[in-house]
């Protein structure tokens, strides 16, 4: 009978891990270092205490290292900081950091000059081309007290504007400063405020004016104080006395077209997720987080020569969120003027269209309407809405690229109680207005969006051109 050789695997397997551990291993190690000071337990706590901004830096001239850096620096890390140092002058690293960050902010440093970029060139249908140039002094002038001038001037009007102002801050903990300024500058009809917009924000509402020519021209001072209460809550509040005139031809209530104007402007904004970061420049928005809120409430007085009583409210609410079906973004907004104001007072519509084109073509308005004609549609009262909806689908474009596509539905309704109290060739929109329409994302891999948008409802005609119109967005401003 023959004999079978049985294989002992559980010996294999325990030389193995005895093998195994007798290797010596090899890589990678790191090791920290912490120590601390200034620490003291127990502190009293305050609910006060936990209500700054998200992130804070109180020096950014790294003059303050050496309270932190208790041992001294070893030839290693001297040759380092050198040689990053060298580096950093070669390719021009700091400036550029610099004005990216600024940017930020809308603004570009040059020294203790702050210019807004927002300011360099606009375009609108009254003035033409606006050139202008503001400058502020920034902390680095001094910490408190930061002065401010602009100057501006329209091709097409020939008129020069300007403004000069002045913030006194009352801490550097956070954004808490008084304004004082004078102006003489116009601005169009029935604007909705954009006081603490973003500049993202304001940058997409540039095209707001570009085929409406409906300005007024205004010039007085005003005193004003702004408080971020919170991170996420800030409130301001101003006082303003000004010369208000139409330019264009206008009448109200057979008084003509200038008057003067007191009034008091309180405005909020809510953005609870937000992140910011208060620095030595000031608070800078890092990452805009939804939902947001904004709300103004004006009030005219009979004092101080003021000719109106009026009341003005105006509100706007942003929410984006994302499901498995893509993301959407919602925007509501709305108005009401109570009393008898001019029709700058009012609200226009937010028209960007031009009827006087064979197509119509403009650019992005964060509250506009591409088919809608620019300066045509005044109210008194108006509740609107806009959503947008981006599929997860990505298809390849030129390159490495993808693109993507956003489908848009804007409306909007109001009335006015007394339109014959304004002397001037305009329509009220009191029946639901609305465009559809679809962004194409990334359009052949440029950093445009292009979108087309047909009028629908009950102001649709049977002229396809003025129902009809294209549309150009940054990639960058996104939703």
């Amino acid at each position: 009978m023959s004999k079978m050789a049985v294989k002992d695997d559980s010996k294999d397997h325990s030389e193995d891990t005895a093998e195994k551990k007798g290797r010596n291993s090899f890589g990678t190690y790191a090791f920290l270092t912490s120590r601390y000071f200034d620490f003291k337990s127990p502190i009293e706590e305050n609910s006060k205490d936990f209500k700054g901004y998200t992130f804070s830096v109180k020096n950014a001239d790294g003059t303050s290292l050496d309270q932190y850096r208790t041992d001294p620096l070893t030839e290693r890390e001297r040759n380092t900081y050198t040689t990053i140092d060298s580096l950093g002058k070669i390719y021009n690293i700091d400036n550029k950091a610099k004005i990216l960050t600024g940017l930020i902010n809308g603004q570009i440093r040059v020294g203790i000059v702050d210019f807004a970029v927002d300011e360099i060139v606009n375009y609108n249908l009254y003035e033409g081309f606006r050139l202008g140039l503001k400058a502020k002094l920034n902390e680095t002038f001094n910490p408190y007290f930061s002065p401010d001038y602009y100057f501006a001037y329209g091709f097409k009007d020939d008129k020069w504007k300007y403004g000069i102002g002045l913030d006194m801050k009352t801490t550097l903990e956070k954004n808490s400063f008084f304004r004082i300024e004078y102006y003489n500058d116009v601005t169009a009809s029935g604007e909705f405020y954009r006081r603490l917009w973003n500049f993202k924000m304001r940058m997409m509402n540039y095209g707001n004016n570009l085929n409406n020519d409906r300005y007024y021209h205004f010039r007085g001072a005003s005193l004003s104080y702004l408080n971020d209460i919170t991170n996420g809550l800030t409130l301001v509040f101003a006082a303003r006395r000004n010369f208000e005139q139409a330019m264009f031809d206008y009448q109200f209530r057979n008084s003509g077209p200038s008057f003067e104007n007191f009034n008091t402007l309180f405005t909020l904004k809510f953005s609870p997720n937000s992140t910011n970061i208060m620095t030595p420049q000031g608070k800078s928005l890092i990452d805009q987080k939804y939902p947001e809120l904004y709300f103004n409430y004006e009030q005219s007085y009979k004092v101080l020569g003021g000719d109106f009583n009026y009341t003005r409210f105006d509100a706007l609410f942003v929410h984006n969120f994302k499901t498995v079906l893509g993301t959407t973004g919602v925007r509501l907004y709305g108005g009401i003027v109570l009393g008898e104001a001019p029709i700058w007072k009012n609200f226009t519509m937010n028209g960007l269209a031009s009827p006087g084109r064979d197509i119509n073509f403009n650019l992005t308005s964060y509250l506009g309407f591409a088919t809608l004609e620019g300066g045509k549609y005044y109210n008194d009262k108006f509740i609107a809405y806009y959503f947008t909806h981006k599929l997860p689908l990505y298809l390849k474009s030129i390159g490495q690229n993808v693109s993507s596509f956003d489908f848009v539905l804007r409306g909007t309704i109001g009335d006015m109680k007394h339109p014959e109290y304004h002397d001037f060739k305009f329509r009220k929109l009191d029946h639901l207005y609305q465009e559809v329409g679809v962004e194409w994302n990334n359009f052949l891999s440029s950093y445009f969006n292009l979108g087309v948008f047909y009028r629908v409802g009950y102001y649709t005609t049977s002229n396809f051109k003025q129902n009809f119109a294209i549309q150009f967005k940054l990639k960058l401003l996104e939703f």
